[in-house]
């Protein structure tokens, strides 16, 4: 009986306690090791995202978009002066505020008529520093009804002066005064009765927040 205890069951004993000891180890090592990837910090942290070695503060990406609202005054008399809301979407880095597109819905004061421009657009101090001033523009084709008409599209530009009014690591204001244009073709001019040239001037004057 002794004998068959010592050839059987301490053989199982040594081998039970050499793989707790090797499984112990391993733990051990594992616990102590920073994988790469690992979404919970060591020191405790709650997890930031599923992906944190990724995650990046928007004022340290290059990615950026605004909004904008103001007004376009029509300067040939065509009752085309309007209320207009912006959104914006680009790539930004130490030169540039923006370079991306836009987006808006511009509704003149009277007769309700819609601009719907889609264009592209940049602001650029050219200085790699802070400035208080910077360059705007934009070009695009818009999508308009006016009175009775069906829906058309032409050409729209605008060029301007931007002037930084705060800033910070998570956004910036700005007003922008700028000079443009709405340009028709023959056809749309002819679908219009109180138009009687291809280009409508415009001045415009936005208020704008880029985050």
């Amino acid at each position: 009986m002794m004998i068959s205890f010592k050839n059987n069951i301490l053989p199982a004993v040594k081998t039970m306690i050499l793989t707790a000891g090797m499984l112990l180890t391993a733990a051990s090592i594992n616990a102590n090791t920073n994988i790469p990837g690992d979404t919970i910090s060591q020191k405790g942290k709650e997890r930031e995202s599923l992906f944190p070695e990724r995650s990046q503060s928007l004022a340290k990406s290059h990615f950026t978009w605004g909004a904008e609202a103001g007004a376009s005054l029509d300067l040939t008399g065509h009752d085309m002066s309007t209320f207009d809301v912006d959104v914006l979407f680009g790539y930004k880095n130490s030169y540039m505020r923006m370079l991306g597109i836009g987006a808006g819905i511009h509704r003149t004061v009277q007769g309700g008529d819609n601009f719907i421009p889609i264009y592209a657009t940049i602001q650029t101090s050219f200085r790699k520093k802070p400035s208080l001033l910077f360059m705007s523009a934009k070009i695009g084709y818009s999508f308009n009804t006016i009175n009775d008409s069906p829906t058309f599209g032409d050409l729209v530009s605008a060029l301007g002066i931007g002037i930084n009014l705060s800033r910070s690591k998570l956004a910036s204001s700005y007003i922008i005064l700028s000079a443009g244009y709405r340009y028709f073709n023959r056809r749309h001019i002819n679908m219009i009765d109180r138009l009687d040239q291809h280009y409508v001037y415009i001045a415009q004057l936005r208020f704008g927040v880029s985050f």
